[in-house]
């Protein structure tokens, strides 16, 4: 499952349930299928869905726009204020899983914290012990190093079971469509810096020793990409897109205040770099 996939909690024994068993006998198991898909559509959503795009629903699930609106009416099975409908269960559940969410970005940041630290402890030693014996020096030195980047895997593995929605869940961020398509660039500009863990775990894996220069690059790659007419739809396009044009600058040695984005006269994915009178292109 990707990072970007997330599940609900589904009781095994809810087809007995008399309002499903309602649901069963007024519209069949299409009916019943067509109220889990609503229900995914609600946890996609934040929570909430319009009435108004009750056609389009319809469209979307391949069935009539009465069985969405018997489904929201005349079960018991939603609630509405006459703009949007809501299913309390989902609303709890959203907010059990964003109290999972901030607990997940309190451990990350707490993990680069101690990374930081436990590196730069582990660079004095080995340069202590080098003035005695440097090829012992170096050799502990590189096991401390493996230790330490398998204790941080170790690590991650077990937070990130858990859904990191991160700030991401916040009802003022932008939010995709049932297909997960964002608006803008823009939109998804926001989502990425709001992502707390996901960029610690990107500052992590690109060697970023500066936490406070990962969102500069975020904001240097989107402004490339409005440069270059780079356009990507959906969150996890636009993420990996972000740390491939990001490793690419850090290999020929920019920096966050250094790069200067020039816009592309040719329309390919590089950009060209402007201080430095170098002739080689910087791939995006």
């Amino acid at each position: 499952m990707s990072k970007e996939s997330y599940y609900f909690s589904h009781d095994y024994g809810s087809r007995n349930d008399p309002k499903l068993v309602k649901v069963l006998m007024k519209l069949g198991q299409a009916g019943k299928g067509v109220y889990w898909d609503l229900i995914e559509m609600l946890y996609e959503q934040g929570g909430y869905l319009m009435l108004s795009d009750c056609d389009s629903y319809a469209f979307a699930l391949r069935t009539d726009e009465e069985c969405i609106t018997k489904l929201i009416n005349d079960f018991g099975l939603f609630e509405n204020d006459g703009e949007k409908f809501w299913s309390n269960s989902v609303l709890s559940r959203l907010d059990k899983r964003d109290s999972k969410s901030q607990k997940a970005k309190e451990s990350a940041l707490k993990r680069w914290n101690k990374a930081d630290s436990n590196a730069n402890a582990s660079k004095k030693n080995a340069n202590a012990l080098q003035s005695h014996c440097e090829p012992n020096a170096i050799k502990e030195s590189k096991g401390k190093e493996n230790k330490e980047k398998n204790r941080i895997e170790e690590e991650k593995e077990e937070d990130f079971d858990v859904d990191t929605l991160d700030d991401s869940s916040n009802s003022i961020l932008p939010k995709p469509n049932s297909w997960g398509v964002y608006s803008s660039m823009e939109d998804l500009e926001k989502v990425l810096l709001s992502h707390q863990s996901w960029q610690a775990d990107f500052g992590k894996s690109l060697g970023i020793k500066n936490p406070e220069d990962v969102p500069k690059w975020i904001s240097k790659f989107f402004s490339f990409c409005k440069g270059s007419g780079k356009s990507h739809e959906k969150e996890s396009e636009a993420k990996s897109h972000c740390h491939a044009w990001t490793r690419r600058q850090i290999e020929l040695g920019k920096n966050p205040e250094s790069t200067v984005v020039a816009i592309s006269q040719n329309g390919n994915d590089s950009e060209k770099p402007i201080n430095d009178g170098s002739s080689s292109g910087e791939l995006g």
